[in-house]
């Protein structure tokens, strides 16, 4: 029993270290790859306003400026934790207004946001072989090339239609040219040697490493079906700034010292335990907000929050668990283990309920509501962590002989 306590210690005892490196370098070095990241409402950024336009053949349809907010906010925001915003201005709207947290460069962001980012493979006659529609993926890669060794490039692969067009292309036209454009700049025009059946290749054009990586994410995030114009650009102030972050800071320690005291009135030595958890939890979210690069914006801060309460919730129904089979008449060390082992269900059940709706929120919603949902998750995550395994782990450790024949001092 020892040694498995042991074991889950040192398991706890690397997570933390590790945890308190990643802090240590994000929050007090200003390591510049794990630097917090503010949103607009804390840092400030840039906002644009898009206009779509009809243009010939391709009219400014809702559809097609609905599928344009799709390929924008792929763009700017993959995975949601940026706080990077794209949402039309209304339901009958034809503007799209674009924020970018963090941002100082409104050209740049237009660069990224507008550009058409159409790809097109063409023969010496002018004919299209493959589009951009046919790309698979799209990423930046160096070349291994003796006479071009670290030359920035973009590796492509290309769909099943688009491998067997391309396939067919090079067969015909071999000792020919076939041009890639993209938005109808010439990027290279190689020499076909041999057909190319796998699908697979690289562009070049001379860029450089900022340039093929912003190429690749345009074409990895697909053209847009619709001209836009940018008929707005500003750089925003923080509207809450440095005081709100102040006084945030002074909050959430004054919240987690209440609570710690609370707990230990409560529960005794069980509260001190669930003070290290919360102390645990907050080390390890941290890291993980900083590793994902997630910025800390009003809904990710309440995402964090939300998951605290449900970390000392957990703690709360394991020990009211632990108290009940005390009065069966159990020994501290079985109450313990009964206690922990059938609260588990009821943790597990109210983490699994907020898991799922923050799935729905992901899926379904776009920019903060999206970010608000990736960091309640991730703290819902750690604080079954910390709320269970941690928990248990620490009370083991600190139930010693003396300590476990005086139930009521161990509980409260």
């Amino acid at each position: 029993m020892r040694s498995k306590v042991t074991a889950s210690l040192i398991l706890i005892v690397i997570i933390t270290i590790v945890a308190g490196i990643i802090n240590y370098q994000g929050l007090v070095a200003k390591n510049a790859r794990l630097v917090p990241k503010l949103g607009l409402d804390l840092r400030g950024g840039v906002r644009i306003v898009l206009e779509a336009q009809d243009t010939e053949g391709v009219p400014a349809t809702s559809e097609a400026i609905d599928a344009a907010v799709s390929v924008i906010d792929k763009r700017i925001n993959a995975l949601g934790v940026s706080e990077a915003i794209a949402v039309r201005e209304g339901a009958n709207s034809k503007r799209i207004i674009v924020e970018l947290p963090g941002w100082e460069d409104p050209e740049k962001a237009k660069e990224l946001i507008g550009k058409t980012a159409l790809l097109e493979f063409k023969t010496e006659d002018g004919t299209v072989v493959v589009s951009g529609g046919n790309l698979k993926d799209a990423k930046l890669v160096f070349s291994q090339e003796q006479d071009s060794m670290g030359e920035p490039q973009i590796a492509f692969t290309l769909d099943a239609d688009g491998t067997a067009a391309f396939a067919a292309a090079t067969e015909a036209n071999l000792g020919k040219t076939i041009s890639i454009y993209l938005d109808s700049q010439l990027l290279m025009s190689p020499t076909v040697d041999s057909a190319i059946t796998d699908g697979q290749g690289v562009i070049t054009g001379g860029f450089t490493a900022e340039q093929a990586g912003n190429y690749a994410l345009l074409l990895r995030s697909g053209s847009l079906p619709v001209k836009v114009v940018t008929v707005v650009e500003q750089v925003v102030g923080p509207s809450l700034g440095s005081v709100f972050v102040r006084r945030s800071q002074l909050a959430a320690v004054a919240a987690f010292v209440l609570i710690v005291l609370w707990m230990f009135f409560v529960y005794r030595y069980l509260g001190l335990v669930s003070g290290a958890a919360l102390l645990l939890y907050a080390n390890i979210l941290m890291a993980a907000y900083l590793v994902l690069r997630a910025t800390l914006s009003l809904p990710a801060i309440g995402g964090a929050i939300l998951s605290i309460g449900m970390a000392v919730d957990a703690n709360c129904i394991i020990f009211e668990r632990i108290r009940e089979e005390l009065t069966g008449k159990k020994t501290v060390k079985g109450a313990i283990a009964a206690g922990f082992s059938r609260a588990f269900r009821a943790v597990f059940d109210s983490s699994l309920t907020v898991l799922v709706s923050t799935a729905f929120l992901f899926y379904f919603g776009t920019g903060s509501v999206r970010g608000f949902a990736v960091t309640l998750a991730l703290g819902v995550l750690v604080s079954m962590f910390t709320a269970v395994f941690a928990s248990h782990t620490l009370t083991d450790l600190l139930l010693t002989p003396a300590i476990a024949k005086q139930s009521r001092k161990f509980l409260g």
